[in-house]
């Protein structure tokens, strides 16, 4: 599996384009500005079967729509994150835009995740890790030694958890089952640049241990 990643709109979201030598590709998160993403899939060959979306919040999401009408790619969201394709109070559109969302390009899911679920794309398969506390249906998508981890953990730090949906708990149990894992894989985050996850373990469980604090 090769691949992309580029950043797009005003919150630089990392968007990720992972592909195969016979051209089977699934974009990670497309973003706020889905034309720019079609387009910069045209420029590369490729067209992704699906979308796979680390979770719900608008930075993350409102390019989907456009992607979706113009590839038919599969628009995949963990169930407890569903709703917020279409609705700007969850997804906290609304924050951000002081409630000017009328125009907001609602979706609708076409597959369901859960935890442990596989999404298989040609030669390279993703697996479901749920890690809510940014959001409740926050995931990290697993491929081989690289973990996608969205706004869950960062290089220096993880996601907030003061938005509509964020849970201090849930995000330290979360943070604990990442530092939990053996394997040294990359993360690969919706902002920012990437890491491994031997040089962030310990950090993973001090800020566990401070989320716990805040309950």
């Amino acid at each position: 599996m090769r691949v992309l990643v580029f950043c797009f709109g005003e919150y630089q979201t990392n968007t990720y384009f992972c592909f195969d030598e016979n051209g089977n590709c699934v974009v990670i998160d497309p973003g706020m500005d889905g034309a720019s993403v079609t387009e910069k899939l045209r420029e590369k060959g490729l067209t992704p079967s699906y979308i796979l979306l680390t979770h719900g919040h608008f930075d993350h999401i409102l390019g989907v729509k456009a992607l979706h009408e113009a590839t038919g790619a599969k628009i995949c969201i963990h169930a407890d994150d569903a709703p917020l394709l279409s609705d700007p109070g969850q997804n906290a559109a609304v924050y951000f835009y002081r409630g000017q969302t009328g125009s907001f390009p609602s979706t609708r899911a076409d597959v369901l995740l859960h935890d442990g679920d596989e999404i298989v794309c040609g030669s390279f398969s993703f697996r479901v890790m749920h890690t809510p506390g940014h959001t409740p249906g926050s995931v990290c998508f697993r491929s081989g030694e690289t973990l996608f981890c969205g706004d869950t953990v960062f290089a220096y730090g993880y996601g907030r958890t003061d938005l509509a949906g964020g849970d201090p708990e849930a995000m330290s149990r979360s943070l604990e089952r990442l530092a939990a894992i053996p394997e040294n894989l990359k993360l690969c985050p919706g902002h920012g640049n990437s890491a491994h996850l031997d040089r962030c373990r310990e950090s993973l469980k001090v800020y566990a241990r401070i989320l716990q604090m805040e309950k």
